[in-house]
């Protein structure tokens, strides 16, 4: 019996002190970590250089090959690059 009014003198001290609350600071540090993250007009810039190169240089290299060769490599290599383009946004917005 005497656990059941220890237990009922906790409850009763518990539920009549005032509830903790969390700082606005840490509000405001918690949406800053949530908030997608863009890329900046330079990061931009260095992505579309990049592609363009790759591109051309993809061209250059595949400049021999028969255009069924190069048809058959782009039906299979973009959908692949959109897939992992995909799956590097959902890391870089996840983590």
């Amino acid at each position: 019996m005497q656990d059941d009014e220890a237990m009922d003198q906790l409850l009763k001290t518990a539920f009549a002190a005032e509830a903790p609350r969390l700082s606005p600071a840490f509000d405001a540090r918690v949406l800053r970590r949530v908030r997608p993250r863009h890329l900046a007009p330079l990061g931009r810039l260095v992505i579309a250089i990049y592609v363009v190169i790759a591109a051309a240089g993809a061209v250059w290299l595949m400049r021999d090959l028969p255009l069924e060769s190069i048809a058959l490599a782009a039906t299979i290599g973009l959908p692949v690059a959109a897939g992992v383009g995909a799956y590097g946004r959902r890391l870089a917005v996840d983590g």
